[in-house]
This record gives structure tokens, sequence and C-alpha cells, in this order.
């Protein structure tokens, strides 16, 4: 009978130890939760600087690279062969070699 007393007293024990540990586990995930924020904050920081750092990178690589010719070239295809309305708002020219 005492056995089953001690049991019975070891099992309440154990419920009453489960039921308060969540509390304790709550009060420790808000401040482990208030830190992994300040982190995650620390991190989108760092990457906002990287980014801009990427952004005047690549703004003062297009001013290196000269423009390349013959973009916005106007050509004069009146003799050549052509087909389609002369009024096209597009026109298509293939350049090629038969070699």
């Amino acid at each position: 009978m005492q056995t089953s007393w001690r049991m019975s007293g070891l099992v309440a024990g154990a419920l009453a130890l489960s039921l308060a540990a969540p509390a304790r586990a709550a009060e420790k995930s808000n401040d482990d939760l208030a830190r992994e924020i300040e982190s995650l904050k620390t991190m989108i920081q760092g990457i906002q600087k990287d980014l801009a750092d990427v952004k005047g990178m690549l703004a003062r690589q297009a001013q290196a690279v000269p423009a390349q010719p013959g973009i916005g070239t106007v050509i004069d295809l009146g003799g050549a062969m052509a087909k389609g309305e002369k009024t096209a708002k597009l026109t298509l020219v293939e350049v090629s070699d038969y070699q």
C-alpha cells in the first residue's frame, strides 16, 4: 500500500512540475524571441547596407561602359530588298555573311 502512495505522490509531483514548466518556458521564450528579433533587425540592416553597396557598384559600372556602336543608329534601307509596309513601326534588319 505504501508503494502505491509513493507512486501516486511521484505522479502528482511530476504532474505539478510539468504544469509549472510551460510558464517558465513561456517567460524564457519571450526573452529568446526578443533577442532573436534584435538579431534579425541587425541582419536586415547588414543586408540593406550590402544592397546599397551593390547598387553603387552597378551604377559605377554602368557609367564606365561606353555605349555600344549601332544601338540607336539609323540605317537607310531605301534601295534594299524589303517585305512589308514602309511605314511599319518596327523594322528587322538581318545582316549575314555567306562564307
